[in-house]
């Protein structure tokens, strides 16, 4: 289809008349642009556009494929290994499921992902074969309806965050100690970039034209949770699955908060952590925006040596989401002024337009109308203390990083750009013989 650019550049420091007069003859424009002939050019198909599964759609050595992928906008400006047939199929002997299945359909570009072509897209990104397990599971949880993968391409540039629970991290050798996201781990880089080159390549989150990201990045490396140095309960389990399942989760990351130094005893390695996220959060209106909220999910990776010595303090994962959403506070006015910031109809009423004047609202009156809980508004001072989140569960903690390092580091979430999903890996049947004949590295 036929693109056309609206509103013009630098829309945020233009006037409403400005605005209002750039939009004249818009509708006639899209008219024209649905209903003109296609031009000579528009009519030449895109390379590969019309291709089926396993036929071959371009021919050269590595130097020409990448050329070719990048020409076409198959990858994220990465090289990247090229899809043979035989490659693919090295992939889907790692899984029972018909190659022609429909696992999930993505947006925004609502195209179908089959096994086969996530099994394309992993040979792309580098995956060992024996990840294809993984990369279903992972496309099951973002084809959610409720997913809100689409928000990755929003202005502020949320990215995928993938955390991987139980034995296979083990068996396929992920990266949960020091620099667990620093690279050099195949499993946690190359998972993490099949699910941006599958965004790329099947939901099609196109730079400049269905990607409107200002900041950020790609993806982060995939993160396994160290669940033998935990003093707590794995992530999968808090979510209700069986102990020793297979699981990723995966959910949209905003912003990376400073990897900060925790303090000895217990205690004050609580109180840092609670000024830490009362400073990442706080400037956050992700939770109470209208159309991203209600519910978040911040994560904060916490190094072992630091979980253990909350644990010793006497604190359980629950005990220590509820300190935090105790002590985790900001003064009414700061999150509100965020809200009337998203202003798009300041002259409105509050109430007036629904759900679209929320931004415009003050806690007290979006709890009169049920839109939060009833302690954010205790009091009608300005200056009263508010939590940053809604409900102490919405913090998600993971156990990961080197066992001997006070670290501790915090990731926003966007709301419904890019909900919080988890799914179980599942394993074909002949998963331990196949693993004998890999050599995982």
């Amino acid at each position: 289809m036929r693109l056309l650019f609206f509103p013009p550049p630098n829309i945020a420091a233009q006037t409403k008349e400005q605005v209002v007069e750039h939009a004249k003859g818009l509708v006639e424009k899209i008219i024209a642009a649905w209903t003109k002939p296609t031009t000579r050019r528009e009519a030449v198909p895109i390379p590969g556009a019309n291709a089926k599964p396993r036929d071959i759609v371009f021919r050269g050595d590595l130097n020409e494929v990448n050329e070719f992928f990048h020409e076409n906008r198959w990858t994220e400006g990465l090289p990247v290994v090229p899809p043979t047939i035989e490659a693919v199929r090295a992939m889907l002997r790692y899984t029972d499921r018909d190659p022609n299945e429909i696992v999930g359909v993505l947006r925004p570009g609502r195209c179908e992902a089959t096994v086969w072509k996530i099994a394309v897209n992993g040979v792309m990104a580098g995956c060992r074969p024996e990840y294809m397990p993984i990369l279903l599971a992972m496309i099951e949880a973002v084809a959610e309806p409720d997913a809100g993968i689409e928000g990755f391409n929003s202005t502020s540039g949320q990215f995928p965050l993938i955390i991987v629970n139980g034995p296979i991290t083990k068996e396929l050798n992920f990266n949960h100690g020091q620099g667990m996201v620093r690279g050099r781990r195949q499993a946690n880089m190359s998972v993490s970039r099949f699910l941006s080159l599958s965004l790329i390549n099947i939901a099609r989150l196109r730079l400049g034209e269905t990607d409107m990201a200002v900041f950020d990045r790609n993806y982060y490396p995939a993160v396994a949770e160290a669940e033998d140095e935990s003093p707590w309960e794995p992530l999968s389990a808090e979510l209700g699955f069986k102990p020793g399942a297979n699981v990723v989760t995966v959910q949209s990351a905003a912003t990376l908060g400073y990897n900060f130094v925790s303090e000895e005893p217990g205690e004050n390695h609580l109180r840092i952590i609670a000024r830490e996220v009362e400073r990442d959060l706080g400037n956050s209106y992700y939770f109470v925006h209208p159309t991203m909220g209600p519910l978040t999910t911040p994560a904060i990776l916490v190094a072992p040596e630091v979980a253990s010595s909350i644990a010793k303090a006497g604190y359980s994962k629950k005990d220590v989401k509820q300190y935090l959403f105790d002590h985790a506070r900001v003064p009414a006015h700061q999150l509100e002024e965020f809200l009337r910031r998203l202003s798009l109809l300041p002259n409105t009423k509050p109430g007036e337009y629904g759900d679209k004047v929320a931004a415009h609202m003050t806690f007290c009156e979006m709890v009169k109308l049920g839109r939060l809980p009833k302690l954010f508004c205790e009091s009608e001072d300005p200056n009263r203390l508010v939590p940053v989140i809604r409900h102490p569960d919405e913090f998600m903690i993971v156990v990961t990083g080197l066992p001997t390092r006070n670290r501790t580091r915090i990731l926003r979430q966007g709301g419904a750009h890019g909900r919080r999903f988890s799914k179980e890996i599942k394993l074909p049947a002949n998963w331990n013989q196949l693993l004998k004949k890999a050599s995982v590295t």
